[in-house]
C-alpha cells in the first residue's frame, strides 16, 4: 500500500490481525491493532481516551459509524470501518487531508460494495 497523501496505511480485520500495510506499518504492535478495531465499541470513550498508532498518540476528533478522524502532533490518522476490515492511512502534517480522507473511504465502501 502506497499512496503520496500517506506516510503510512494499514488495513486489518476486526481480530486485529494485518490484511496489509506499508512498510512502517509492520511494525505496529498487535495490541495497538485490537485497540483501532475496538474503538467502534464504545465510541464515547474512544472521544474522551484517543489511541496510538505506532507509538504516537491520536485525540479521536470524530467516531461515527464508519469513519475515524484522529489528530496528533504530527498530523492525522484516518480510518474506515467496512464489513470486516478497516482501512487506516496516516496523514503527516503538510500532506493533503481532504484527499487521503477520500482515498481512505473510497476504499473502505469498495470493501464494503465486495463484502469485505
Amino acid at each position: 500500500m502506497s499512496s503520496g497523501e500517506f506516510s503510512n496505511a494499514i488495513i486489518i480485520g476486526y481480530d486485529g490481525e494485518r490484511w496489509a500495510s506499508s512498510d512502517e506499518m509492520t511494525a505496529m504492535a498487535m495490541s495497538e491493532r485490537k485497540e483501532l478495531a475496538g474503538l467502534w465499541k464504545d465510541k464515547a470513550g474512544s472521544r474522551k481516551k484517543g489511541f496510538s498508532v505506532l507509538g504516537k498518540k491520536y485525540a479521536c476528533k470524530t467516531i461515527d459509524d464508519d469513519l475515524l478522524v484522529g489528530a496528533g502532533s504530527e498530523g492525522l490518522v484516518v480510518g474506515y470501518k467496512s464489513d470486516e476490515a478497516i482501512t487506516l492511512g496516516v496523514v503527516t502534517k503538510g500532506q493533503p487531508q481532504g484527499l487521503a480522507t477520500i482515498q481512505i473511504v473510497g476504499l473502505g465502501e469498495y470493501f464494503k460494495q465486495n463484502g469485505y
